[in-house]
Order: structure tokens, then C-alpha cells, then sequence
């Protein structure tokens, strides 16, 4: 039996939530011997308890249920395989592995706040060195993790955020649609998404034709009062899954434009749903996107403003490249190729 650290089904859906959730639904047509641990609390979907071999186990939830209650259980069944793919592992469980998606917080430590940092850190630090192995999603990232901790390089193995490749055919004939005169951006609304970049540079570029929809929560260190009395911009907030594939769909360029990302998944969603995607030439971007982007300095207002009207003004001849390329881009991370990475891994280690 492989049990999952399945606290994520119990979070509202971000990047690192979903890479979990399209992992966990191919892993479970291959193994038959999955089970899902969560904590006694609501799922963010209910339909899940159909999908997975749910176990809701302890009494409390959030970090002591994972930290205290979800290793007491593990240990009263003799230990089994634990596989974590969202935020923290239990620290002193050793028949596990655990995955990290960035460095952000080693490279950028002004982002966080100091427990944060500091709770991340021991963790990482103790897992490094007792965990079996460490899943991380990109080679940018592998390097950042050999850079930042003291560990043998053997032990990370790259698990790269996945799509479910089945539905592209559909979306061929979604991206032969009219476009509307819209500029998307997706994104938790904080520093490193590099968010108000955009907005200021869009707002300076006067392209007065086009509206920015800027889809996201909104973090601790954004407010959106300074830019809501600009009638092209328009903030959606957290949407739901069917409402921002209608974004996805409708757009005529989604904009990525963040700092530091150890994946970045919105640019291959972008993709898969044939929109044209504009992407930051930083961290691991390049290595995802590939081809399948018209990138610029996510430091630069003058060559973001400069490579989005010339997108614009080039539109029927640059996005059909990149529309084409994206579908080509998305074959390399296909999720069934993943999971079987993942379970040769477990398999050659004789878990």
C-alpha cells in the first residue's frame, strides 16, 4: 500500500494543488493500492471521495495534523511509503518523499514572512536528509535545490507538472474561435508573479483597445484600489475552473510574468486551451515554455511595451506560430510519462 499525503484535496487550488491533483488521477489507474489521507475536514470538492480511496483520519487539521497526526497513524500501520506533492512533509518520517516545487524562499527571502521562511527551512533541511528522495518539477529547480542544500543530486528526481494531452484535439477547434481584444494574467497577486509590472506597462503602452483581465487572489503586498478606476482593467479574483477555462478561450494573449518559478504552470494551461502565450525570460520559464513564447525582460516596461504591441500588431502572422507550437510544446509533459517516471523511481529503489 502507497499512501498519499493528501492535505491538498482540503486547499483551494493553486499551481502546486493542481500538479497533486493530475499526478494522483493517473497514478491511481496504474496502482490499485493508493490511499489518500486528509484530515477531518471539508474537501474542497466532494466529488473526489468517487475518484479516490479517501481516509480521513485525526482529530485536528492544517500543520499539526500534518506534522503530529498524519506520522502517529503512519507509524500505527508500520510505516508505509508516503509520497507528499504539496507544501510540507512530515519532518521526522523517513519512508517518504517529498516534493519541492522552488527555491523561492533561499533566493528571494524578502517575499516571505520570517516563521514562514523559518518553518520551510527546518523542514527542508531535516527531509533533505532522511526522506528517501526528493521530487522537484524542473532542472532550473534541481539546480536551485543542489545550490541551496547539502544534498546528493542523485537523490532529486525531476517530476515536471503535467497536462492531460487527451484534451487538445478539442481545443484545436476552440482556438480556431474569435478571440476578444483581451490581455489575460493568472496568477496569486504578490510580488514574485511580477503582476503590477504588467498593469503599470500596459497602463503606460496606452494600447486603450484591449482590456487586461487579471485572474488571482489577492496577496498581502498587492492592492488593487490603486489600479480600479481604469476602465481596461478588470480584476476577476479567484475563479472557478469552468470560468477561467472561458478566459483561457476567449483571450487573445496570456501574459506570464513572473521573477521566479519553479515550473509555472498557467503558460502550458494557456497552451493546451489555444491561447498565444507572452513569458518572462526568467528561472525555469524558458525551459518550459520552449518555443511556444514570445518572451521579454520581466524587469523592463520598454521591452515588455515593445514586445506586446509588436504581438499585437504582428497577430495573424505571430500566433498561429505560437498557438501551433504550444500544442507541440504540451507532448513533453505529458502526465502518463510522469507517472511512470514516478513509479520506476519507487520500483528501482525497492520501496
Amino acid at each position: 500500500m502507497i499512501y498519499i499525503n493528501a492535505r491538498f484535496l482540503t486547499q483551494r487550488k493553486t499551481g502546486v494543488q493542481q500538479y497533486a491533483l493530475v499526478l494522483c488521477r493517473e497514478l491511481v489507474k496504474h496502482v490499485p493500492d493508493i490511499c489518500f489521507l486528509t484530515p477531518k475536514t471539508d474537501l474542497i470538492d466532494e466529488k473526489w471521495r468517487k475518484e479516490f480511496n479517501i481516509l480521513q483520519i485525526g482529530k485536528r487539521n492544517g500543520h499539526f495534523w500534518e506534522q503530529i497526526e498524519l506520522p502517529r497513524y503512519l507509524r500505527s500501520v508500520g510505516s508505509p511509503l508516503l509520497l507528499c506533492f504539496t507544501g510540507l512533509s512530515p519532518a521526522f518520517y523517513k519512508n517518504c518523499y517529498f516534493t519541492i516545487h522552488d527555491m523561492s524562499l533561499y533566493a528571494y527571502p524578502k517575499w516571505f514572512r520570517f516563521l514562514y521562511r523559518a518553518v520551510y527551512k527546518v523542514n527542508y533541511a531535516i527531509q533533505s536528509k532522511i526522506a528517501r528522495g526528493i521530487f522537484t518539477v524542473s532542472d532550473f529547480s534541481k539546480s536551485e535545490i543542489e545550490k541551496y542544500l547539502t544534498v546528493d543530486p542523485d537523490k532529486i528526481t525531476v517530476l515536471p507538472n503535467s497536462v492531460d494531452t487527451s484534451i487538445n484535439l478539442k481545443n484545436h477547434i476552440a482556438s480556431e474561435a474569435v478571440k476578444h481584444k483581451e490581455i489575460l494574467l493568472v496568477g496569486t497577486l504578490e510580488p514574485r508573479k511580477n503582476i503590477e509590472f504588467v498593469i503599470n506597462a500596459f497602463l503606460n503602452s496606452k494600447i486603450e483597445d484591449y482590456k487586461l483581465i487579471v485572474v488571482g487572489g489577492l496577496g498581502t503586498a498587492f492592492s488593487k484600489v490603486t489600479f480600479s478606476q481604469h476602465e481596461n482593467i478588470v480584476f476577476c479574483g479567484y475563479l472557478s475552473d469552468d470560468d477561467l477555462e472561458l478566459k483561457y478561450r476567449d483571450a487573445s494573449i496570456f501574459v506570464y510574468p513572473s521573477l521566479y518559478e519553479g515550473f509555472g504552470l498557467p503558460p502550458l494551461e494557456a497552451m493546451q486551451r489555444g491561447c498565444p502565450v507572452m513569458a518572462s525570460d526568467r528561472a525555469s520559464i524558458p525551459e518550459v515554455c520552449g518555443d511556444a513564447a514570445y518572451y521579454f525582460n520581466p524587469e523592463d516596461s520598454l521591452d515588455f511595451s515593445s514586445k506586446l504591441r509588436e504581438l499585437i500588431e504582428n497577430y495573424d502572422e505571430l500566433s498561429p506560430v505560437l498557438i501551433r507550437n504550444g500544442y507541440h510544446r504540451l507532448e513533453k509533459f505529458d502526465v502518463r510519462d510522469v507517472a511512470s517516471k514516478l513509479m520506476d523511481v519507487i520500483s528501482q529503489r525497492n520501496i
